[in-house]
């Protein structure tokens, strides 16, 4: 049977949406950061049974950020930052790991299905 991951903005959100269309009938265990839950339960996806993994992000994934001298505000003139400045992407909380807890949940499965709001924070997290 294939598998759904199911990716939702908060994991209150992740807990009410598997609940809602398990019926109730969901295991629940918290994934491997401690913070995140992740919720199964067997239904229907593109008409064939499926099992469904329902967990969530808590917050952003990655940030953004200035390197060195130019990270520090009061000592850089702003034109600066908009001409000259390197910039790094690294993960927001590591100490979440969640680049690596969606590795591990996302590991297996056929399909995903992101359930963000449709503002800047979930196109953000989308595209991450």
């Amino acid at each position: 049977m294939k598998t759904v991951l199911m990716v939702a903005e908060k994991p209150s959100l992740a807990q009410s949406i598997a609940k809602i269309l398990s019926r109730g009938n969901m295991s629940s265990h918290k994934g491997l950061n401690g913070a995140c839950s992740v919720h199964k339960y067997t239904g229907t996806f593109a008409g064939q049974p499926v099992h469904f993994k329902m967990t969530s992000v808590c917050g952003h994934v990655m940030t953004l950020d200035f390197l060195g001298k130019y990270n520090k505000w009061d000592k850089v003139d702003p034109a600066e930052l908009f001409s000259q400045a390197p910039t790094e992407k690294k993960e927001a909380n590591p100490k979440l790991s969640m680049v690596k807890f969606l590795q591990v949940e996302g590991r297996g499965c056929d399909y995903i299905v992101l359930w963000l709001d449709c503002d800047k924070e979930g196109e953000n997290i989308c595209f991450e």
